[in-house]
Order: structure tokens, then sequence, then C-alpha cells
């Protein structure tokens, strides 16, 4: 506390208007030292409007009390760090719990290798792409995890494309970009999601230039992911895409069939339920964009489950609990298509199974067909019938009643039904 500034402050209350003493001058901080007073002011403004309107005033009431004083006025340091912003690796994301299948596998075994061998710097950077939401953060953050796991003294950096920008916008406000430049130049292991977005960001493609380089020449690991072939994405500077086009690039392809039932068999596990192989194909059959809607419908099935208990997770329940998110792929299946399947799966010819022949296995594989046919087409009975060879729709209406009964009391071609259906649907 100043006792020159408490006796300044009770003459400038007075000689001052009461707006310009309460906004401006109460909110001084006065530190008295060394024959010296130092006035801090809160911000930039505040001290463009005390030094250009009242700072005479001031320094010469100062002045009165202590001749000898000299006066400085500054603005309050921002005590407010600038830390990039950095995001800690999940522990939902590791190689244990990766499904891996023909879609991922490539990209899988290079992201190992690379953890696994992080001195030697052969793949740098790597870049993962391909459409949203089929995994690259998770195999992303899983390396990461790894080399972690390997040398628990690694630094690993871990950023989305959009924090690494704030950061960057931040830092050129408070002055200290070299700072966050020497931050990122630390790491051993740099991941960064989603540099597609990087696109039209100009100074941040300057910034990220210059700290690529020197991790580069460091022989310090870069690993990327984006939405698109990196020489793909518009908006980025000739030299940056050139460094990325000296990597590797691999690709994350939606996953194939397969794939994506044990991915909804793995996450069903997770939240402790119980769906049968079948079931996860037949839903696998339904849902084929990628995994953040697999593991989507896997938490609307969890909500249903606890809501309504049902003694088996059957097609019935499935279909009530995931109807709404399903494709309707009904209307895009030929009946052709449905035909060649079935004659395929009886290993009988396409002319057998629309001949007059009334063998037991045709006419059973014929019947089947009729009733896929219903199932999975928008055609009418009369239509169905027409495409086998002109039968009436009372034909095709029995087939279906007939082929419902087997199904229901036959296990084994309750299963031939279900493994054709779903085959029909790929």
């Amino acid at each position: 506390m100043s006792k020159t500034w408490d006796k300044c402050l009770k003459t400038l209350k007075q000689q001052l208007s009461l707006q310009d003493f309460t906004l401006w001058v109460k909110p001084i901080v006065a530190i008295e030292e060394n024959n010296s007073i130092t006035l801090v002011v809160n911000n930039k403004s505040s001290f463009d409007w005390v030094n250009k309107n009242i700072g005479k005033v001031i320094t010469k009431e100062i002045k009165k009390n202590n001749p000898n004083y000299s006066v400085n006025l500054k603005v309050k340091p921002n005590k407010k760090e600038n830390k990039p912003i950095n995001t800690p690796l999940s522990k939902e994301f590791s190689f244990d719990n990766l499904v891996v299948g023909e879609a991922n596998e490539m990209v899988s075994i290079a992201a190992k290798q690379i953890a696994n061998n992080l001195n030697t710097a052969e793949y740098n950077p790597f870049i993962i792409y391909g459409d949203s939401g089929l995994g690259k953060t998770h195999i992303l953050q899983a390396t990461g995890a790894l080399a972690k796991k390997n040398n628990p003294n690694i630094k690993v950096i871990y950023t989305s494309l959009m924090d690494f920008v704030k950061t960057i916008t931040s830092s050129l406000r408070h002055n200290n970009i070299e700072e966050i430049k020497k931050h990122y130049q630390s790491a051993e292991l740099l991941l960064i999601d989603d540099i597609h977005h990087i696109s039209g960001k100009t100074k941040s493609q300057e910034e990220f230039f210059h700290i690529f380089n020197f991790l580069f020449s460091t022989k310090k690991q870069i690993i990327l992911t984006s939405d698109e072939l990196p020489n793909k994405i518009t908006g980025v500077e000739p030299r940056l895409i050139s460094r990325f086009n000296s990597g590797l690039s691999l690709k994350i392809s939606p996953p194939e069939l397969e794939l994506r039932a044990a991915i909804l068999i793995k996450k069903a596990e997770e939240k402790k339920l119980i769906i049968s192989d079948y079931i996860a194909l037949y839903i696998a059959q339904k849902i084929t964009k990628n995994v953040r809607e697999l593991e989507g419908a896997i938490k609307t099935l969890q909500a249903h489950n606890n809501f309504k208990k049902p003694k088996i997770i059957d097609e019935s329940f499935i279909n009530e609990a995931l109807g709404d998110i399903f494709e309707d792929k009904t209307k895009n299946i030929d009946i052709n298509h449905i035909q060649k399947q079935v004659a395929k799966y009886f290993r009988i010819t396409l002319g057998e199974l629309l001949s007059q022949n009334r063998s037991k296995t045709l006419v059973s594989a014929r019947q089947l067909a009729m009733l896929l046919s219903r199932e999975l087409t928008t055609m009418s009975l009369p239509d169905i019938g027409k495409n086998f060879s002109n039968k009436d729709h009372t034909t095709v209406l029995y087939a279906c009643k007939k082929t419902k009964e087997k199904i229901n009391s036959n296990k084994e071609f309750e299963q031939i039904y279900k493994e054709l259906k779903l085959k029909i649907c790929e």
C-alpha cells in the first residue's frame, strides 16, 4: 500500500469528475519504492486513456507530496498462461481392443511397427486416411499408447488439428509463438488428428511447416490422420503437400461384413450384452457405413435391453430396437439376384429352380426363393409369380406359408434361410 497514493486519491477525487475518478483512477494499484511510484492499470485501453487525459494531473499531485519521486505508468501483466491444447491419450483406444479385418489390417500392422521402432522413423510421416468414423483416431491413439508402453519416458503429443490452430492463434495474440513451437518440437512422437482441417489456414500452415521440418530433420516420428489422401486436400501450400507425400499414406476402408459383425460382438461384450453370431451378422448387414454407426447401434440396443429386459435378443427385438436406423436395402434387391443366390446355395441351375420339376429339393429351394422375394423386394405376389415361370399369386402365397412352417419346425432349414438372407443382402 502507498501512503503517497492515498493522499493523492483524496485530492484527485475533488479535482476530477466522479465518473473519471471511479472508472480510471480508483482501479489503479500504486507500488511505492526507492523514490519512485509505479501506477499499474488493468489493460492497454486504461493505460492509453489515463496517459492521454489525466496523466499530467496525477503526476503533478504525486510531485506535490514527494517532489523527488519518479512516476511510472504500466499495464498489469497478464498472468494467464498460453498453454498448448493437448488431449491426453484415451485408455479406450488400444491395439488390444482393436478389431482387425481386411479394411484396416495394413494400417494396423504399419502403426504397430512404427510404435515398436520409433528410433528408425522409417515411415515418416505416416498418414492414415479414409472416411469419417472408420477408426482412424483409434489406431492413432493406440500407436501412442503402445509407444508409451514400450518406453514410459518418451514424449508423445496428441492433438486435433483444430486445437493446434487455436493454440497457434492464441500464441500470436500473446506473442509467444516461439515457445509454442518449441513445445511441439519437443515431441518424440507427434500425433495430429484431422490434418485436412488445415486447409485455408495460412498462418497455421506456416508454423506447422516449421514444426514438421524440425521433427523430420531430427528423425522424430509424425503420424497424421485425414479424411482424404493428402495430395487431394485443397487450400494447402504445395511445400506442405510435398512433405506429406514423402512418407507412407495408407487408407482405412469401410469395414466388410465379417469385420462389422466382429466389431459388433466386441462392442456388445464391452457392454455386457450377449448377441449371437447370426444377430451380429444381421445388424452388420443393415448398417454398412462406418464403425461409429455400429457403436451407436450397440448403445441403442443396450438401452432397449435395459428397459425391456428380453429373454433373448432375437431378430424381432433387433428390428424393434434398431429399425429406425437400419438402412432400407429391400428396394435395391433384384428378384433375379435372389433366384441366382438360392440356386447357387442348393447347387442347382437357375433353369432347374424355375422349372416345373417337383423333386423335393427343387420344390424346397423354389418355395424358399419365393418367400425371400416377398420379404426382400417390394414386388406384389402376382409379379413374383410371373418371375417363377408364370405361377399365380395363390401358389406364391402357399409357398410362403409352407416355407415359414418349415423354418419354425426345422432348425437346420432355419439356418439355411438366415444364411441366404444375409448373403443376398450383402
